[in-house]
């Protein structure tokens, strides 16, 4: 391949990566859900070209569109299937159309080392208070989740919000900081823009969920910055997803509080 085709090349991949998380951002948006229909076309073209990040891009972010529009999305366990069921199909699709060579180096788990848990107790302890803060400043209405929270006696509540956060935390950290991530990376694209454009994509998804609204998407977004951060230090997911875990426990903790705690 010539030079000048291997560059064009390479801004085709860049402008149908970017392409593929822009209708997923579009996604969220009451009105806009056909672009989970736009993703599942992108992934054709995907295939010709054998680009395989356009093309499991497509299938995973219009699948979680999809299944999230259709009511998945609807119960306290429910949030990180949509996630799995897509993780799971790029996979499958991945083998079966030999995508797999490159397609899932990010699957790793990385270092986690003395500095790596520092730092991931420091962001724990850093996202507990901003998530309490955020919800005493801006007080928002949350009711459809906190009515999701499970009547059920201490020890079955501590169990849930543990399945809960521990799973949640392990798919979206798989999809943004995993398959998001490494696909901005083969785009060719510069380090900051990768971390800046996956933590977007990240803060666009809390548009209805915890954070919410335009500050939620704000403070996801940062959060997704420095969980970028911490997956490009650690070289993996490990440390990303312990810190998400903590996120994810604070979260429930506030909406038992909200739920059982008046």
């Amino acid at each position: 391949m010539s030079e000048e085709k291997r560059q064009v090349r390479s801004l085709l991949h860049a402008a149908l990566v970017l392409l593929c998380l822009f209708f997923f951002g579009l996604g969220v948006f009451p009105g806009f859900g056909g672009s989970a229909f736009l993703l599942f076309a992108l992934m054709p073209i995907g295939f010709y070209f054998r680009l395989a990040d356009v093309f499991l891009l497509g299938l995973m972010c219009g699948l979680v569109l999809f299944l999230g529009r259709t009511g998945m999305l609807g119960g306290l366990m429910f949030p990180p299937l949509p996630f799995a069921i897509s993780l799971a199909a790029g996979l499958a699709a991945g083998k079966s159309l030999g995508f797999t060579k490159g397609a899932f180096d990010w699957m790793k788990t990385g270092v986690l080392g003395g500095r790596q848990v520092l730092i991931v107790g420091a962001i724990a302890l850093l996202s507990a208070i901003s998530l309490v803060c955020w919800y005493r400043i801006v007080h928002p209405d949350v009711s459809d989740l906190a009515k999701l929270m499970p009547h059920a006696d201490p020890a079955a509540l501590i169990a849930a919000g543990s399945l809960f956060s521990i799973s949640n935390a392990v798919c979206e950290e798989f999809f943004w900081r995993g398959a998001v991530y490494a696909s901005l990376e083969r785009a060719l694209l510069p380090g900051a823009a990768v971390i800046a454009i996956q933590a977007a994509s990240f803060g666009m998804a809390h548009l209805h969920g915890f954070p919410r609204g335009a500050s939620g998407i704000a403070l996801a977004t940062i959060y997704g910055c420095i969980l970028g951060w911490v997956r490009k230090n650690a070289g993996g997911l490990l440390a990303p997803v312990l810190a998400h875990v903590f996120a994810d426990l604070t979260i429930f903790s506030i909406l038992v509080f909200i739920a059982f705690g008046k």
